[in-house]
């Protein structure tokens, strides 16, 4: 497997999850795959073989401060980017598939986003 490079489209296996995490899309149907944008460095994802990101789902929330609209039309993912979770997965044991990568000036938006979460 490819290890996901920092900006890199990825799918990722996001079951089990629980409470307020984003998971997969119907796991009663082994859909359990779900789009995200790793914001993580490259060196700590080879390093570690985790990665962190931004989730991206096609639900419609009310407070939209907190999702961008994205859509890469190379790899066919579209929805909405969520801004307020950086969820953490392993990318080995959750089969992450690289499909796309996002242009850099988003993946500076998405950065500082991630970085305004802890100031």
């Amino acid at each position: 497997m490819q290890m996901p490079k920092q900006g890199d489209i990825i799918f990722i296996d996001s079951e089990p999850h629980a409470g307020k995490e984003f998971g997969g899309h119907d796991p009663e149907q082994n859909n359990t795959r779900r789009p995200m944008i790793v914001l993580s460095n490259t060196d700590y994802n080879h390093g570690t073989k985790m990665v962190i990101g931004m989730l991206v789902t096609h639900s419609n929330f009310g407070d939209s401060s907190w999702y961008e609209q994205f859509a890469d039309f190379n790899s066919g993912v579209e929805g909405n980017i969520v801004l307020w979770q950086l969820p953490t997965y392993d990318a080995l044991a959750r089969r992450a598939e690289i499909v796309g990568h996002v242009p850099d000036k988003l993946l500076k938006r998405l950065k500082q986003d991630a970085k305004d979460i802890f100031e």
